[in-house]
Parts: C-alpha cells; sequence; structure tokens
C-alpha cells in the first residue's frame, strides 16, 4: 500500500512539473488571465493586411474584432472552448469554424484566439543541451488548432523560439518563429510571430503583435450577441 501510494505521489508530482514548465512558456505570450491586445497580419498570398482587436479571458474564451481590411468588417469571431463562430453580416448570422481554419495567409484562427497550451497539451522534453530545449507536445482534447508541436525553448528563460506545428499522422504542415523580444507589461514577450507554410515554401505571414493591456473582462462580454 506505502508504494502505492508512493507512485501515486511521484506521478502526480510529474504531471504538476509538466504543467508548471508550460504554464512558464505560455507566459511570455499571456500576460495575465485576462487582457486585450491588437495584431496586425502582413501574408505573401494577401494584398492587403489584416488588423485585429483581441480579447481573451483564460484559456477559453476570445472574441476577435475585425478592424480591416474593409471587405472582411463585421466577421468577427468568438471562441468559447473549442468551439468557435464567425459572424456573417450579410445574412446577420454567426455560423461554426474551427480553430484551424484559416483565418487570413499562413494564420489559423487559433493562432490568435486560443493563446496557451497549459492545459490542452501534454509535452515530453526530447532534448536538452546548454542554448535549448525541444519539447513535443500532444493535444489532450478534440478541436484544438494543431494535434501535435514540436516546440523549441530557450534553456535558460524558457521563452519559446520556434515551433513546428503537426498534424495527428506526424507530419509538419507550418513552422512558427517567436521574433522580436521586447519588454511589455513587466516582462519580455515576442512582438512578431513568422509562420511559414513546410508545403509551399514562399507562403509565410508575420502576426505583429502591437499593443497589449491587462483587463477585467465580464463573461457576458464573450457571448455571440457580441459579435453583431
Amino acid at each position: 500500500m506505502k508504494l502505492f501510494v508512493l507512485c501515486l505521489s511521484i506521478m502526480v508530482s510529474n504531471l504538476a512539473l509538466a504543467e508548471d514548465l508550460l504554464l512558464e512558456i505560455d507566459k511570455y505570450r499571456n500576460p495575465s488571465d485576462a487582457y486585450s491586445m491588437n495584431v496586425r497580419i502582413v501574408s505573401t498570398t494577401e494584398k492587403e493586411e489584416s488588423s485585429f482587436l483581441v480579447y481573451l479571458k483564460g484559456s477559453d474564451k476570445t472574441l476577435i474584432k475585425v478592424l480591416g481590411p474593409k471587405k472582411t468588417l463585421g466577421r468577427n469571431m468568438l471562441m468559447i472552448g473549442e468551439n468557435m463562430w464567425v459572424y456573417i453580416p450579410n445574412i446577420r448570422r454567426s455560423v461554426r469554424v474551427s480553430l484551424s481554419q484559416k483565418l487570413t495567409g499562413e494564420a489559423a484562427n487559433g493562432d490568435i484566439s486560443r493563446m496557451r497550451w497549459a492545459g490542452d497539451y501534454t509535452h515530453k522534453v526530447e532534448k536538452k543541451d546548454a542554448k535549448q530545449w525541444q519539447l513535443s507536445l500532444e493535444a489532450t482534447k478534440k478541436g484544438l488548432t494543431y494535434s501535435k508541436i514540436n516546440v523549441w525553448i530557450d534553456a535558460k528563460d524558457k521563452r519559446p523560439l520556434k515551433a513546428e506545428f503537426l498534424t495527428l499522422s506526424g507530419k509538419t504542415i507550418k513552422t512558427a518563429t517567436y521574433e522580436k523580444y521586447e519588454k511589455v507589461l513587466g516582462m519580455m514577450r515576442p512582438s512578431q510571430i513568422h509562420i511559414a507554410d513546410n508545403l509551399k515554401k514562399d507562403q509565410y505571414s508575420d502576426i505583429y503583435i502591437e499593443k497589449m493591456e491587462n483587463k477585467n473582462f465580464p463573461d457576458s462580454l464573450f457571448t455571440e450577441k457580441s459579435l453583431e
């Protein structure tokens, strides 16, 4: 009985440590439990850049207001859990979309609506050296943006450096690099995420995080009514 309790205690401790590492990585992209950010996306496959005002609360609530280009105004998006809707102005109703569906260029809906990995993925440390750690992440639930992710983090401060996004079968479809770290809301954070298509080498998108503010949002903000 004592051996069983000891083994159970070790398992719980290991799970807590694993969760702590993902939380440590997440803090570079998430300044608080609730915040807003202004995002601009420039893509090689789009003639115009796209702009968004994003409201995030916890790991499962996001409201995205489209600021441009003009042709996409009103196509606001709401994420609750793993469910996501986009509002279609000309029919005045919202329709379901997936987190993995294209937002613009190489960026998926989930690339700006679901910014946390802790709680969504389990991880395994694949390699360690003095400069970097390489981790493999696997989704713990269905409907996430990516089924598997390979992540490289700085060995010293655990900031994310690069991520490979994989299909369930293990095929790498996109690679993201976290660039131009700047001090925002008390710590260094990536202000640019470069996402390259691994299947079409000349296609990529740059996500620019231009402003972040800590906020206190009511849950009532994250309803379909807010999409209109």
